[in-house]
C-alpha cells in the first residue's frame, strides 16, 4: 500500500503545471516551493521504502481501529477549524487536508475488504464494520474537498488533499498492514526528513494574497 502511495505521489507536481500553463491558474514563488518540497519528500519516502514482495492484505483489529479512529478525528478537527481557532483565511486548505486524511481512511478499509474478500468471500465484505467506514469517509471527504475549492484557491487545496492522502495511506501501509520499513538508521534518518520536507510544504502552500485580502474584511 505504502508503495502505490508513494507512486501516485507523482501526480503532485504535475498540479501546479497544468494549473499555470492550461487553466490560467497564477502560481506564486511561495506555491511552486511548497510543490518542489512536497515532491522531494515524497520521492524521499520512495527512496527509502524497502522493497515489497507480494501483497498482503493481513492486518490487526486493534491497529485498524486505532489508526481510523485517530485518522477521523483529526479529519473531524480541520473540517471545524475556524470554530476550533483555526484562522478563516485557511480553512480551505484546512478542508482539503481534511479530505486527504479522510481519502486516506478510505483507502485504508478498502485494503483491509481486499484481504476479508479473499479469506470471507463477498459475505464478509458486506458483514464488515470498514465497509461502512470506507463509504462515510469517503461521503464525508468528498463534501470536504468540494468546499474546500471554494474557500481556498485551486492549486494549494488540490495539492494538499493529494498529500495528505498520500501519507495517511503510507502511514497506513505501515502502521495498519505492517509494510516494512528502513533496515538502517540512515533509511530512518531519511524518512524522518522526507516527512519534515512535507510539513515545510504545507505550511508554504496556503497562498498569502488571499489571506492577506480576506483578513482586513474579516476585521
Amino acid at each position: 500500500m505504502s508503495v502505490v502511495q508513494v507512486s501516485l505521489a507523482g501526480g503532485v507536481v504535475l498540479i501546479a503545471v497544468m494549473a499555470d500553463r492550461m487553466f490560467g491558474f497564477k502560481v506564486g514563488p511561495r506555491q511552486w516551493a511548497g510543490l518542489w518540497l512536497m515532491a522531494a519528500g515524497l520521492v524521499m519516502l520512495g527512496l527509502t521504502l524497502p522493497a515489497m514482495h507480494g501483497a498482503d492484505a493481513r492486518f490487526s483489529d486493534p491497529a485498524m481501529i486505532s489508526f481510523e479512529a485517530g485518522l477521523f478525528g483529526v479529519g473531524g478537527l480541520l473540517i471545524m477549524g475556524p470554530r476550533m481557532g483555526g484562522r478563516t483565511e485557511h480553512h480551505g486548505v484546512m478542508l482539503g487536508a481534511a479530505a486527504g486524511i479522510l481519502f486516506g481512511v478510505s483507502d485504508t478499509s478498502i485494503k483491509a475488504l481486499t484481504g476479508i474478500v479473499g479469506a470471507h468471500g463477498v459475505l464478509g465484505v458486506l458483514l464488515s464494520p470498514w465497509l461502512a467506514v470506507a463509504l462515510a469517509a469517503s461521503v464525508v471527504a468528498f463534501y470536504a474537498s468540494a468546499r474546500g475549492l471554494q474557500d481556498g484557491e485551486a492549486v494549494p487545496v488540490i495539492a494538499i488533499t493529494g498529500t495528505a492522502a498520500n501519507i495517511a495511506g503510507i502511514a497506513g501501509g505501515i502502521i495498519v498492514f505492517g509494510d516494512p520499513m528502513p533496515g538502517s538508521a540512515v533509511g530512518i534518518v531519511f524518512q524522518a526528513l522526507a516527512f519534515v520536507l512535507v510539513i515545510v510544504a504545507a505550511a508554504l502552500m496556503p497562498a498569502p494574497m488571499r489571506a492577506a485580502g480576506i483578513a482586513p474584511e474579516a476585521a
